[in-house]
Parts: C-alpha cells; sequence; structure tokens
C-alpha cells in the first residue's frame, strides 16, 4: 500500500472539513462546503480565538471536534475521546501536540454558540436545495431506474413548483442540573428530583433530499411551548411555492391562514374535532369535496389585534378520503386537508400518496434521535444543551449532504441510500481525511459507500416493537438519590 503523505493545509482554517467530508471541485455541489463562508459567518457573530501561534483550539478545529463527537457513541463520544482526536491531528500534521487535559476544549466549546452553528445548518440546507431540480418529473421507469422508494416515485410523477417540506415535533432529554432544569423543567406529572430536563423541538425536513431546513426548540411544557407555536417561530423558512405536509396536529384556521399568505400550499390530515363531511361542503366526487372555514370569532391570546382583523373571513380547501389496508396503520380510513384543489393538476391519488409519505420525517427524526443519539443531551447548562443540539443537526445535515453528492453521482434517489453507512464512513474517515492528503481514490471512495446500500424498498413492511434479547432489570429509582442515601444512613 503506498504511503499517503500529511497533508499541509491549515488546520486552523475551515478547509479542514472539505478534507473531512472528502471533497475536491470535480464532485456534484462541491461548493456548498465552502470554508470562507463559514468563516465569514463566524466573523458575522464576532467570535475570534486561538489565532495565537501556541493556540489549540481555533473555531475550525472546535467544531472539528465537536462535529466528531456526533459520530460515535458511548466513551468515543466524550471529550477525553475528542481531544484525543485533536492530539492526533496535531501530530499528524507536524503542529505542537496538545495536552489531552479537556479543561481547554470545553472551554474554547463555550465561545462557540449556537447561532452560529444554525446559520452553517441552515446555509448548507439553502445551497444544496437551491442547487438540485426537486421538481423533475419522473416516469415509473425512471423513478425503478433510481431505485426511488414507492413514496417518493409516486410524488415525483408530477411537479410541485417548489420544494416539499415536512414538519414533525419531538422531544429530547438533557443532564439533570439545577440550570437544565430551569431552563427545560421536567416533565410536570414526575416528582420533582426523579424527572430530567425535556426539550420540545419541531422540524422542518425537505422531503425529497432529507435535509433539516430548520429547527426550533424551547421548553416541554408551559405557555407558547406547543408544536404548533414552535413551528409559528419558522414560518419565515418557508418561500412562495413551497408544499408543506403536516399530521392533524397542525390543521389549525391559523397555520393554513398563514401559510397561504406565503403563498405556501398546505396538504394536513383533518383535524379529528373538525367534521370531516360539513353540511356546506361542495362536493366534487365520491370521496373528494370542497368546504369553506369561517374566522374563529374569538381571537387567540398570543395574536396581536391588528393581525387578527388582517385574517382572512373565510378559507377554502379541499377534504380527500383516504383508505388503507397496509397492515400497521392505526386509521383504516382518514381524511385529508389540503389548499390544492385543482383536481385535475393533483388528484386525489396523488394526495393521498403526498400524505403517506409523511412518514419520512419519523424516519429522519429516528435517525437524529437513535443514529446520532441525540435523544439524551449530556451538556450540563442550557447555553451548552443547544451548542451540542446544533453541533448533532450539523453533523445530520453533512451526512444528508454527502448521501446528496453521492445520489448525484451515481443517479440515484438520495432517499434509497442508506444514512448509518454514510455516517459509519464519515466516522472512519473524519481524522483521516483531515491528515491525509486527499487523493482520487478517497474521493471516489467517498462518493461509493453511501450508494452501496438500498434502502426504502420494502414496501408494506411491518415488524413488531418487540425486542427478543432481554434487558438488564433493575430497580426504579423513586425518590431523589439524596434522600435515598439519606435514609440508608438513618438506617445504619
Amino acid at each position: 500500500m503506498p504511503f499517503i503523505p500529511a497533508s499541509h493545509s491549515n488546520a486552523a482554517s475551515f478547509s479542514l472539513f472539505n478534507r473531512s467530508m472528502m471533497q475536491n471541485a470535480s464532485l456534484p455541489l462541491s461548493d456548498v462546503i465552502n470554508d470562507q463562508r463559514w468563516q465569514q459567518v463566524f466573523d458575522e457573530h464576532e467570535i475570534n480565538f486561538g489565532s495565537g501561534e501556541d493556540d489549540v483550539y481555533s473555531p475550525a478545529i472546535t467544531l472539528w471536534a465537536l462535529i466528531s463527537q456526533v459520530f460515535f457513541s458511548g466513551e468515543q463520544r466524550s471529550c477525553k475521546a475528542a481531544v484525543i482526536r485533536v492530539a492526533n491531528l496535531c501530530a499528524a500534521l507536524g503542529r505542537r501536540v496538545c495536552s489531552t487535559n479537556t479543561s481547554a476544549y470545553c472551554r474554547a466549546r463555550l465561545k462557540i454558540p449556537f447561532i452560529v452553528i444554525r446559520d452553517i445548518v441552515q446555509q448548507i440546507a439553502a445551497d444544496a436545495e437551491a442547487a438540485c431540480d426537486q421538481n423533475r418529473v419522473q416516469t415509473r421507469e425512471q423513478s425503478a431506474a433510481r431505485l426511488s422508494p414507492s413514496s417518493i416515485a409516486d410524488m415525483k410523477s408530477r411537479s410541485t413548483g417548489g420544494r416539499i417540506l415536512l414538519v414533525d415535533g419531538f422531544t429530547l432529554t438533557a443532564a439533570d442540573t439545577p440550570k437544565n432544569q430551569r431552563a427545560y423543567p421536567q416533565n410536570p406529572t414526575q416528582k420533582p428530583g426523579l424527572g430530567f430536563p425535556v426539550l420540545r423541538c419541531v422540524s422542518l425536513i425537505s422531503m425529497t433530499t432529507g435535509l433539516l431546513v430548520d429547527l426550533v426548540s424551547g421548553p416541554y411544557s408551559g405557555k407558547g411551548s406547543g408544536e404548533t407555536a414552535l413551528f409559528w417561530q419558522m414560518l419565515d423558512a418557508l418561500r412562495p411555492g413551497d408544499t408543506l405536509v403536516a399530521d392533524s396536529y397542525y390543521c389549525t384556521y391559523w397555520l393554513v391562514s398563514a401559510c397561504r399568505a406565503r403563498g405556501v400550499q398546505v396538504l394536513m390530515k383533518n383535524h379529528h374535532l373538525r367534521d370531516d363531511h360539513p353540511q356546506n361542503a361542495r362536493r366534487l366526487s365520491k370521496r373528494e369535496r370542497l368546504v369553506t372555514w369561517s374566522r374563529p370569532l374569538q381571537r387567540p391570546d398570543w395574536m396581536p389585534r391588528q393581525e387578527f382583523w388582517q385574517q382572512p373571513l373565510t378559507l377554502t380547501l379541499r377534504l380527500v378520503d383516504v383508505q388503507t389496508n397496509q397492515p400497521g396503520y392505526r386509521a383504516k380510513t382518514f381524511t385529508i386537508a389540503t389548499s390544492i384543489t385543482d383536481r385535475k393538476a393533483s388528484p386525489a391519488r396523488w394526495i393521498a400518496a403526498m400524505y403517506q409519505s409523511r412518514w419520512l420525517i419519523e424516519l429522519d427524526i429516528r435517525s437524529i434521535k437513535c443514529s446520532l443519539g441525540m435523544d439524551i443531551l449530556r451538556a450540563k447548562s442550557p447555553d451548552m444543551v443547544l451548542t451540542e443540539l446544533w453541533s448533532c443537526l450539523l453533523a445530520y445535515n453533512l451526512i444528508r449532504f454527502k448521501m446528496l453528492q453521492s445520489s448525484l453521482s451515481t443517479d440515484r434517489d438520495p432517499r434509497s441510500l442508506s444514512f448509518a453507512t454514510t455516517q459509519q464512513m464519515l466516522a472512519a474517515s473524519w481524522l483521516l481525511g483531515a491528515v491525509t492528503k486527499l487523493t482520487d481514490e478517497l474521493v471516489a471512495l467517498g462518493q461509493q459507500v453511501p450508494s452501496s446500500e438500498r434502502v426504502g424498498h420494502r414496501t408494506g413492511r411491518t415488524e413488531p416493537r418487540a425486542n427478543k434479547r432481554r434487558t438488564k432489570v433493575l430497580a426504579l429509582l423513586k425518590q431523589p438519590r439524596y434522600h435515598y442515601h439519606q435514609q440508608r444512613k438513618a438506617i445504619v
């Protein structure tokens, strides 16, 4: 095996990420991972540290180490493991080897606010989405050749005119510290000292690429902590021509009106409190009808008066009944409410397929929480909780970007590529790519591995939610640990 000499690039610059991501100018979308634009984001937020001659932890190296923690689990996810990777990086590049004490790294992490990482996450999604032709209509033969999942194949049979965005919420837990409890109180049904701080998150993800467009987080409970209230904070991420797909929880008059004002079409499961067959409906077919929603008489407490009076008096929507016999579906019959009223351009069958593809965001959330291990955050302060959260989301978008890049090279649907395989590849090459000369063989490997597996082709597959291997059963702690130790001392 020929020796690959070490790279002599500046490790303190964000070009470090180009090497770790195995990028060169010959790849599609190669300008998305742009080290100069990343540096510009840090400059705009006046983040500048580690610029001394003997300093190790510059913004680039600190962010690089943060992302390296996300790619691993267990002991390899610790700050100590990240510091050892930085020490290896310095040694391989001929720089002064830093101490493996974690204090300098932890101080450097505190200097990177989450808004900087959030801007980079959004930038990657915006640039990659803009460079892809998402409105290209595909025939069944073309979808089969690209190994598109059935839901994507059905959706691609017609043009939507813009992005298709999926929205859904999920929760995370954080380390049980007093600061985290004040910022993100535990579930109010749990006794004090027995729960963990809980964050509620609402994500906006592209259906075709899987890239995270935006995310808003907040406390689990309290005023303004619901999913719709959080989603209201990222309405500006929507653009005219977009189509928003969501479950029944988001099917409210105010969100539909806000989307219409932005030129965004909505496609949601009809809320269970709304009548699926109102008397004023105009029948279009056996399973389709047009309905008129009237503006609620009472103004919500959170909405200013002026904004309330600017809301339209009525909204016209199309209701489409859907029947499914697929095993595993809880509802055999449900109704979709959509602002897409043109039956010829968007027939009922296409509407049903579009909504059923909403399940993709459930898989994306599983990738974020389970594959990247983000369901339990380890940071002990609210600021670091958000930094850790957005570091995970940056790693998620980097993985999705690499999958998209590989799909363009191989003419595969990005949704047919394996997220876990791509994550494993980047974890293995994160340090290697940073310290070695980027050869054509490494670049080709980075394009080949993500497309080596195929996912999303097992239509109608159902599995029981049960584990064969028994878990170790431990007693549940039913009181704060401090009280538990006090009782044991009293007994002794």
